[in-house]
């Protein structure tokens, strides 16, 4: 059994390993197993260990469910301030279940992205519009936005739909992506002209 996490105790990304469990005495033909417990439904029940501060945590299968909840994955420090701390938002809610606050703090990333981008227009609707219209995003991108934005519209409106654990696992998803697209891998590959350059 594996899973990967960010440590809810030391707040790094880091691998599980299975909690071994030692018997001093008893039927057991080894004195070492690995603590998986299986219950009536057939799932698998663990404690991992990180392996970083080797402290525990209890884990389903290969993470359906991990108690104390895993932080939120680090994001990337090359996305501007503004989106990076409305992202991280976004995710935060997400790890306390906040499914509607994560979908409308998503939602805030993606217009404050498109005035970043100096996207024109009188909503939402028309500035990503206006970004895939100039060529800045592409159409998939443009999907992504809008996705984001009708769940995010959702979220705020009580009249409308709910907002599930995974719509808002998804909008963190599409709008890190965008941020990604649009700002790290510019930089990322600015950085490496500039060492070719450097080289040469």
């Amino acid at each position: 059994m594996t899973a990967s996490i960010c440590c809810p105790h030391c707040h790094k990304f880091t691998a599980l390993s299975v909690a071994p469990v030692k018997y001093s005495s008893g039927p057991m033909s080894r004195s070492q197993v690995d603590a998986i417990w299986v219950d009536a439904n057939g799932n698998r029940w663990w404690i991992g260990i990180c392996n970083g501060c080797q402290r525990p945590v209890l884990v389903l299968n290969h993470g359906a469910i991990i108690f104390p909840n895993p932080l939120p994955k680090p994001i990337d420090e090359r996305i501007p301030k503004p989106q990076f701390e409305e992202l991280r938002e976004a995710k935060m809610c997400f790890y306390v279940k906040c499914y509607r606050a994560s979908a409308a703090m998503a939602r805030r990333c993606v217009e404050s992205t498109c005035v970043a981008l100096n996207a024109e227009g009188k909503n939402l609707h028309s500035k990503i519009a206006d970004l895939g219209n100039r060529g800045v995003i592409t159409k998939e991108m443009e999907n992504w936005a809008t996705l984001v934005r009708y769940v995010g519209n959702d979220a705020v409106h009580p009249e409308n739909d709910e907002v599930t654990r995974e719509d808002a696992e998804n909008l963190i998803h599409f709008t890190e992506q965008l941020l990604q697209i649009l700002f790290v891998a510019p930089q990322i590959a600015r950085e490496m002209m500039e060492r070719r350059r450097g080289s040469n």
